[in-house]
C-alpha cells in the first residue's frame, strides 16, 4: 500500500520536460483536460504535501471519496508514462531480456549471434550492470559452445567488476562531497575543511585509474575539481577541469552516452578558466556555441544555451575592468525570460543570481532589483545551499540600498542575520558587512561626504583585516565586496573635492 505523500513525492520529483509529457498524456480529445492532469497539477504545486489540501481540491475534480484509490491509480498511471517518456534509456535491458529468453529455451546459437554487438554498446556506455549481466549469461552460453573461451569471460567479469566497484566508490564520495557542498560551497572553518580533507583519504582517490574509462576518470577529476575550488585554489582546479575537457577530446562519443556529464565538463572548465584568467576559456565558449548547433534533444540544446548564457555571465562578474560589448547581458536577460518555465527553480535562481550581479556592476540597480527579487517571489526553494541565500540576501541589501528601498534593506538584514544565527554559520565577514548595512547605512544619508567616505574607510580597513583568513576571503567569489566598498569611497571623495 502506498503512503500517504508517496504521490506527491514522486510528482515533486518530475522535471520540466516529464511533466509536460504527462500532462499531454491526460488529455483528451478536443483538448480536454482529464481529472489525472488536474491532480497533477494541482500536487505539483504544493510546497509541501497536506492530504487535507488533497482530499479538497479532489472533491472539486471527482464525486468519488475513495482518497487512496484514486492515487494508487494515478502513482502507477504515472510510472507507466515515465517508462514510455523513457523507453530510449531501457533499451538495452530489453536486448538483455531478449538474449536471457533464447538462452531458456536452448536457442544458444540465437543468442550468440546477438551477444557481441549487445556486448560492445554496453561496454562503450560503461554501464557495468547491464555488462556483468550480459557477461554472466555469456559464460553460460560457453559451455555449450566446442571453441568457447570461458577463461576469457570469467577474466572479463573479474576486470569490469573491479571497474564497478571503484565507480561505485567514487559515486559514494561524490554523494558525501555533494552533502557538504549543498551546506556551503566553499569551505568556511577548519572542520569544514576537514571534512572534505578526510573523503579524499580513500584508496580509489589516491591510486591510478585505468585510462580507458571515461566515467571513472569523469568522477576522479570532478572531486579534485571540487576540493580545489571549495579550498580557493583555482589553479588547481582549474588543471583538473582542462584533465576532464581533454577527456572528452578522446571520447568522442561521450555526448551519446554521456550528455549531462560534457555539459558539467565544460561548464566547470570555462568557469575555472575565467578565474583564473586563462586564454582557454575562449574554447571553451566556441564548443558550448558548437554543441549548441549540432542534432541533439531539446533538453540538451536549451540545457547548452542555459550554461552558455551563465558562462558569459560569471566571465564578467570575475573580469569586468576588460573593455568589451555589454549586449551580452541584454542577450541573457532575454534568454531566461523566455525558457524560464524549463528550467528548475535551483537552476534559475543560479541564472539569476549572476544576472543580478552583472547588472549590479554596470549600474544598472533597479534591474538587479527586480532579478533578485524574482528569486525570493517566483522561485524560492530550500535546495539552496546555505550561503546563496546568504549572500544573495547581502546582494539585494546593498540594492535596496542603492535605490532607497531603506526599510526593506533593514528588515533583509534583520532576517539574514537570524538566518545564520539558526544555521550556524555566522562568520565574521557576514557580521561585519550586516552591523555596517543595519548602522551606518542606515543613517548615511544624514551625514555629509567627508563622514561617509570615513564610514567606508573604516569598514574597508575592518574586511581586509577579515579577509586575511583563507577561509573568510572566499566570500568573494559570491561578489566583489571589495569592488563596491571602493566604488562608494570613490564616489564620495569626488563629491568631497567638488
Amino acid at each position: 500500500m502506498l503512503r500517504k505523500n508517496y504521490l506527491f513525492e514522486l510528482i515533486k520529483s518530475l522535471d520540466i520536460h516529464e511533466k509536460r509529457y504527462l500532462l499531454s498524456k491526460g488529455r483528451k480529445s478536443g483538448d480536454r483536460t482529464t481529472a489525472y492532469s488536474k491532480m497533477i497539477t494541482c500536487i505539483f504545486q504544493m510546497d509541501e504535501y497536506s492530504e487535507i489540501d488533497f482530499k479538497r481540491a479532489l472533491r472539486e475534480l471527482s464525486i468519488s471519496d475513495k482518497t487512496d484509490v484514486k492515487k494508487h491509480y494515478l502513482y502507477h498511471w504515472i510510472l507507466k508514462h515515465l517508462c514510455d517518456y523513457h523507453s530510449s534509456n531501457y533499451s538495452r535491458q530489453v536486448e538483455i531480456r531478449n538474449i536471457q529468453l533464447l538462452v531458456d529455451r536452448s536457442l544458444i546459437h540465437h543468442a550468440n549471434v546477438l551477444i557481441p554487438a549487445v556486448k560492445s554498446r554496453t561496454i562503450e556506455s560503461e554501464k557495468y550492470v547491464d555488462l556483468l549481466k550480459i557477461l554472466e549469461i555469456e559464460l553460460r552460453v560457453q559451455k555449450y559452445q566446442s571453441t568457447g573461451d570461458s577463461l576469457r569471460v570469467m577474466e572479463e567479469l573479474i576486470f569490469y567488476s573491479k571497474c564497478y566497484t571503484n565507480l561505485q566508490l567514487l559515486e559514494t564520495i561524490r554523494y558525501k562531497f555533494r552533502q557538504i557542498l549543498d551546506y556551503n560551497v566553499f569551505s568556511r572553518s577548519e572542520s569544514d575543511q576537514r571534512k572534505i580533507n578526510q573523503l579524499f583519504d580513500e584508496r580509489i582517490i589516491r591510486s591510478k585509474l585505468d585510462e580507458g574509462s571515461f566515467l571513472l576518470n569523469f568522477n576522479y577529476n570532478l572531486l579534485h575539481y571540487w576540493k580545489h575550488g571549495t579550498d580557493n585554489n583555482w589553479v588547481r582546479a582549474f588543471t583538473y577541469a582542462q584533465k576532464n575537457f581533454e577527456l572528452l577530446q578522446r571520447h568522442p562519443k561521450v555526448i551519446i552516452h554521456f550528455p549531462d556529464a560534457i555539459l558539467q565538463i565544460t561548464y566547470n572548465f570555462i568557469n575555472s578558466a575565467s578565474i583564473v584568467d586563462n586564454a582557454l576559456y575562449n574554447k571553451g565558449i566556441r564548443f558550448l556555441k558548437r554543441l549548441a548547433t549540432q542534432k541533439q534533444s531539446k533538453r540538451l540544446k536549451d540545457d547548452t544555451l542555459f550554461y552558455m548564457h551563465l558562462a558569459e555571465l560569471i566571465h564578467f562578474n570575475r573580469n569586468r575592468f576588460d573593455n568589451r560589448d555589454l549586449r551580452f547581458i541584454h542577450e541573457a536577460e532575454t534568454f531566461i525570460e523566455k525558457y524560464e518555465d524549463k528550467f528548475s527553480s535551483l537552476r534559475n535562481n543560479n541564472y539569476y543570481f549572476d544576472l543580478a550581479k552583472s547588472l549590479f556592476y554596470v549600474g544598472e540597480y533597479k534591474k538587479s532589483f527586480l532579478r533578485l527579487n524574482d528569486i525570493y517571489q517566483k522561485f524560492y526553494t530550500k535546495d539552496q545551499t546555505i550561503d546563496f541565500h546568504t549572500n544573495s540576501r547581502l546582494l539585494y541589501c546593498l540594492v535596496c540600498f542603492e535605490i532607497g528601498e531603506l526599510d526593506l534593506m533593514i528588515s533583509t538584514a534583520r532576517s539574514i542575520s537570524e538566518f545564520m544565527k539558526r544555521n550556524g554559520v555566522y562568520y565574521k565577514f557576514e557580521r561585519r558587512i550586516i552591523e555596517f548595512i543595519s548602522r551606518d547605512l542606515l543613517t548615511l544619508a544624514n551625514k555629509s561626504n567627508s563622514e561617509k567616505a570615513s564610514c567606508f574607510e573604516i569598514l574597508k580597513v575592518d574586511v581586509q583585516k577579515i579577509f586575511m583568513s583563507k577561509y573568510e576571503i572566499k566570500v568573494l567569489n559570491y561578489f566583489d565586496y571589495l569592488f563596491w566598498i571602493d566604488s562608494k569611497l570613490e564616489q564620495f571623495n569626488a563629491r568631497s573635492v567638488i
